[in-house]
C-alpha cells in the first residue's frame, strides 16, 4: 500500500514540475516576442520606406546596413539562447537567416533596377548564400515561410538564366520550363524535389493554365512518390480540362511554333436567330501572366443571354517571353479572325465589344486606338476596330516605373507611347466605358481619369465610372456587383 501511495506521489510531482516547466517556458516566450515585437517593427517599416535607398547603395554599404538590420534581431535572440524551447529558438534564426539572405539574393537585380548600374555579390555574400543554400534538401525546413520565400527567389533568379538558354521559338512554357530544369539542377532530396515541383506546377496552372504543360504534368504524375503532391495536382490539372472541354476551342493564330487558342462560348442558335453581337474578353496578368480560364463562367453566362463570346489567349512573357507589343499584335488579330469568320460564327461584325480587366483592359483599348503594331500575317483590309470597349481598371499609361521592363533592350525607349493609351488620345468611333477603383495604386486613378477627360474633350463618346474606396481587383469581391451592375446596364443601353 505504502509503494503503490509513493508511486502515486512521484507522479503528482512529476506532472507538477512538467506544468511548470510548460509555464515557465510559455513565460519566456512570451517575454521574447514580448522584446522582439518593436524591433522587428522597426525594421520592417525600414525595410519599406527605404527599400529603393538601401538597393540603391554600393555593395560595401549595402552590406554594412543589412548587417546591423540583422544583429538586432540575432542579439535578442542570443540572449534567449538556452531559455527558449530549442525548437522556436532554431525556427526564428531561420527566419532571421532567410529574410536576410533573400534580401542579398535579389540585391544585384534591384541595384539594377533602381540605378541601371551592374553589380556581383560580394566573394564573402555569396559564400554565405552557398552556405544556406546547403539547407535546400532539408525537408523538415520547408514549414519555415521565410526560408521558402528565400529558395523561391533563388528558384526565380536561376530560372531566368536557363531561360536564355532556351529556344525561345520551341518552348511555349518558358518560365515553368526554367523553374523545373531550375528545381532538379537544385535538390537531391526526393521528398524536396517532389515539394517544389508540386508547387511551381500548381501554381503554374492556378494561374496560367494547363496549355501545353501536358508532358511536363504527365512526367510529375508518373515519378512524384508524395500521394498529397499527386492528388493536389492531378485535381487542379482536371479541374482545366473539364473547364476546355465545355466550349469549342479554335486556332486564331499561328506565329513561328506558337498556335494561339480562341475560346468560343456559341449562343443556342434555336433560340437566339440571326448574327450575334460578341464580346471579345482579354484576361489580365500584366503581360505576364494570367489565363483565358478565368473568363470561362461569365462567357457561359453571357452565351445564354444570346451573346457569341470569344475569350483570346494572347503570347505573355512568362510562356513566350514576349512584351506587351506583341501582345497588341494578337489582339488585333483576334478581332480580324472574328470578322474574317463572322458568317460562319453567325456574328454581327458591327456589334463587337472588346472587354478585359488590368492589362486585358489595356489590350482591349489598344484595339480601338494603336495602328502601328499589326501582324504582318494579317489582312489589313478587315478592320481590328471594336464598336465598344468595357473595360475594368486598364494600364493607360505604359511610360511608369512599374512597367519599365517593358522598354529593356529598346534602343528607342518612347516606342512604348505606340501602345500607351494616354499617349494615343485621338477621335474614335467606338464607344468606350471605363470603370476604376478611386484607390488603385497598380493603375493609378489618376491615370484613367487623365485617359477619360482628354478622349472627351475631342467630342469621343465614353464612360468613367468611379468605384468608391476600391483598389484594382474591382472585377471579384466585394465591389465586384456594383461593377458588373455598371457593365449590364451599359450593355442593355447598346440595345444591341
Amino acid at each position: 500500500m505504502k509503494i503503490k501511495y509513493l508511486l502515486v506521489l512521484l507522479l503528482v510531482n512529476s506532472i507538477s514540475c512538467k506544468s511548470q516547466e510548460n509555464r515557465n517556458s510559455e513565460t519566456i516566450k512570451s517575454d521574447y516576442i514580448q522584446e522582439m515585437t518593436p524591433i522587428n517593427t522597426v525594421i520592417k517599416k525600414y525595410l519599406n520606406t527605404n527599400y529603393v535607398a538601401l538597393n540603391s547603395l554600393n555593395v560595401t554599404e549595402f552590406t554594412k546596413k543589412t548587417d546591423s538590420l540583422k544583429r538586432m534581431y540575432t542579439t535578442l535572440l542570443n540572449r534567449y539562447k538556452g531559455k527558449l524551447d530549442e525548437g522556436i529558438f532554431k525556427d526564428e534564426f531561420l527566419t532571421v537567416n532567410s529574410i536576410f539572405h533573400q534580401k542579398t539574393l535579389e540585391y544585384p537585380e534591384q541595384h539594377k533596377k533602381f540605378t541601371g548600374e551592374i553589380v556581383v555579390l560580394s566573394k564573402k555574400n555569396q559564400a554565405k548564400i552557398n552556405r544556406f543554400l546547403q539547407k535546400s534538401n532539408d525537408a523538415n525546413l520547408l514549414s519555415n515561410k521565410s526560408f521558402r520565400r528565400f529558395i523561391e527567389s533563388y528558384i526565380r533568379i536561376e530560372s531566368r538564366k536557363e531561360i536564355e538558354t532556351l529556344d525561345h521559338e520551341k518552348f511555349a512554357t518558358q518560365q515553368l520550363t526554367g523553374d523545373l530544369i531550375t528545381i532538379d539542377a537544385l535538390f537531391k532530396n526526393k521528398k524536396v524535389i517532389d515539394f517544389w515541383t508540386q508547387e511551381y506546377l500548381y501554381n503554374h496552372i492556378y494561374t496560367m493554365g494547363i496549355r501545353n504543360i501536358t508532358h511536363l504534368y504527365e512526367r510529375f504524375i508518373a515519378s512524384c512518390e508524395t500521394p498529397e503532391y499527386t492528388t493536389k495536382v492531378r485535381d487542379i490539372y482536371n479541374s482545366h480540362k473539364k473547364g476546355r472541354a465545355s466550349h469549342n476551342i479554335e486556332i486564331y493564330k499561328k506565329v513561328k511554333t506558337f498556335e494561339l487558342e480562341m475560346h468560343l462560348f456559341l449562343p443556342d442558335t434555336i433560340v437566339f436567330k440571326g448574327d450575334r453581337p460578341t464580346i471579345v474578353q482579354f484576361h489580365g496578368g500584366s503581360w505576364s501572366g494570367g489565363k483565358p480560364d478565368w473568363f470561362f463562367e461569365t462567357a457561359a453566362a453571357y452565351a445564354k443571354q444570346g451573346w457569341v463570346i470569344a475569350v483570346v489567349e494572347y503570347r505573355i512573357k512568362a510562356k513566350q517571353g514576349n512584351s506587351p507589343f506583341q501582345a497588341v499584335k494578337d489582339a488585333k488579330s483576334a478581332i480580324r479572325w472574328l470578322r474574317k469568320n463572322a458568317e460562319r460564327l453567325k456574328i454581327d461584325s458591327n456589334k463587337i465589344v472588346a472587354t478585359g480587366n488590368s492589362a486585358g483592359g489595356h489590350l482591349a483599348i489598344a484595339t480601338s486606338l494603336v495602328e502601328n503594331w499589326n501582324e504582318k500575317t494579317d489582312d489589313r483590309t478587315i478592320s481590328a476596330v471594336p464598336t465598344i470597349v468595357i473595360v475594368n481598371s486598364a494600364v493607360y499609361d505604359l511610360t511608369v516605373a512599374n512597367t519599365k521592363w517593358i522598354v529593356e533592350g529598346l534602343e528607342n525607349k518612347d516606342l512604348v507611347k505606340e501602345i500607351s493609351p494616354n499617349s494615343l488620345i485621338s477621335k474614335s468611333t467606338t464607344k468606350m466605358l471605363l470603370i476604376h477603383g478611386e484607390n488603385d495604386r497598380r493603375c493609378t486613378y489618376s491615370s484613367a481619369e487623365k485617359f477619360y477627360t482628354e478622349m472627351k474633350s475631342l467630342g469621343n463618346d465614353i464612360e468613367l465610372h468611379t468605384i468608391k474606396d476600391a483598389t484594382h481587383f474591382i472585377w471579384y469581391g466585394r465591389h465586384s456587383q456594383e461593377v458588373s451592375k455598371i457593365t449590364s446596364e451599359y450593355l442593355e443601353k447598346l440595345n444591341f
